[in-house]
């Protein structure tokens, strides 16, 4: 297992049925880490001010909880989306540490998710991102669906199950 396996987000499918498709991506092994690391810090922090280095102690301590709040700020976040063809609605919601957003589409109007490549600064800092496009009005309509930092394979594979879901003929449709 490499280290950006095993910071990857976990990504499931949690209902595939005709009618709905549901799909979640919670970050917990990524929340594990960094509150390990934070609590770690801590830890450290403590052990210096019963040292007797007092001041450096508050300041590991200050310093910990600003940038493991930043931290987990960045990275902590839900996404669900659960597409329903009664509904004929595409619901898509965020929770992260400073709120949630919600966003419904119009299922009908959603015809495929496509994936596009997001390169860093640095080689080997690509991030894979996951859209639902659509039409909306007179041109091509796309909403973006944060998945956090989740395997790319994992995103890719998201993507082919949703347009192969959206493909699919509808319950009680005529062929």
């Amino acid at each position: 297992m490499t280290l950006g396996e095993l910071l990857a987000d976990p990504v499931r499918v949690v209902q595939d049925s005709d009618t709905v498709l549901e799909i979640e991506n919670r970050p917990t092994r990524r929340a594990a880490i960094t509150a390990g690391g934070i609590l770690f810090a801590v830890a450290m922090a403590l052990a210096a001010i019963a040292d007797g280095a007092i001041g450096t102690g508050i300041m590991v301590i200050v310093v910990t909880a600003l940038v493991g709040w930043m931290i987990l700020g960045e990275t902590i976040q839900l996404t669900q989306l659960r597409l329903d063809r009664r509904a004929d609605q595409a619901h898509l919601r965020v929770t992260g540490l400073k709120g949630r957003n919600e966003q419904t589409l119009r299922l009908s109007t959603l015809q495929r998710a496509e994936t596009r490549t997001r390169y860093g600064k640095h080689a080997g800092r690509a991030t894979v991102q996951l859209y639902l496009v659509g039409s909306a009005g007179d041109g091509p309509g796309e909403t973006a669906v944060p998945m956090g930092r989740a395997d790319p394979e994992d995103v890719i594979r998201l993507a082919t199950l949703i347009t192969d879901w959206l493909g699919r003929p509808q319950p009680g449709a005529r062929p």
